[in-house]
């Protein structure tokens, strides 16, 4: 049985990998450049690997994978792609640093839960019922970059007697009779079942769904 590996040692695993896949070898000074560290530790790292049974490791020629290290690479790769996917298709993040952010978290997470990642990506991505979370989600993005996010939500996240100017009527609203973009509205009452809210604006009291609250975005006043 493999010894369980570090995440600097599914580091090693991974940039060696790669580079055999984009250059056809990954040669010791290789791994030294793409991991940005010293030669040294990157001998003391691939005799580490050789002894654990996952590379072929010999200072005259290219390191090789084994079979288990082939396959632990492509488990490795595999968690940082689903998991860049993730954040730069589903949470908006520039691809940078989506990237970055996959490097920091797939050595926390297993091959089941990449699975429920994928699961969850692809819904979101390829299911019709799942549009108007793609819509609400789009929106909500476009906000959290606006340097105010924590002032602007939707209307049905208001308090009874607070007060927003309205920022954006999201496109999931079908309704007709809506306020405008940059109107005053009051939330004054919620139904106990929580799908009715009474608001106010332009001088006038109005019954809204829950449908329609949920993708009005205000700013808090």
């Amino acid at each position: 049985m493999m010894a369980r590996l570090s995440e600097s040692m599914e580091d090693y695993l991974e940039a060696i990998a790669e580079l055999i896949a984009v250059n056809g070898h990954a040669h010791t000074k290789e791994i030294a450049q793409k991991l940005n560290v010293k030669m040294p530790s990157v001998t003391g790292a691939l005799r580490q690997l050789e002894q654990q049974g996952y590379i072929i490791y010999n200072t005259h020629y290219p390191v090789q994978l084994t079979e288990e290290g082939k396959q632990v690479a492509d488990s490795i790769l595999k968690r940082h792609l689903v998991l860049k996917k993730f954040f730069s298709d589903i949470l908006g993040l520039p691809s940078e640093k989506a990237s970055e952010t996959a490097c920091r978290l797939e050595h926390a997470v297993d091959d089941d839960t990449i699975s429920r990642f994928i699961l969850f990506s692809e819904a979101i991505e390829n299911r019709q019922d799942a549009k108007h979370i793609q819509t609400y989600l789009t929106e909500a993005m476009q906000f959290l970059n606006s340097g105010n996010a924590e002032n602007i939500c939707v209307l049905s996240q208001l308090k009874p007697g607070e007060t927003g100017t309205v920022e954006l009527i999201g496109r999931n609203v079908d309704a007709k009779k809506i306020p405008e973009v940059g109107q005053m509205i009051v939330l004054k009452t919620i139904s106990l079942d929580k799908t009715m809210f009474t608001v106010e604006y332009n001088g006038k009291k109005d019954n809204m769904p829950v449908q329609t609250a949920e993708n009005i975005w205000v700013t808090k006043c």
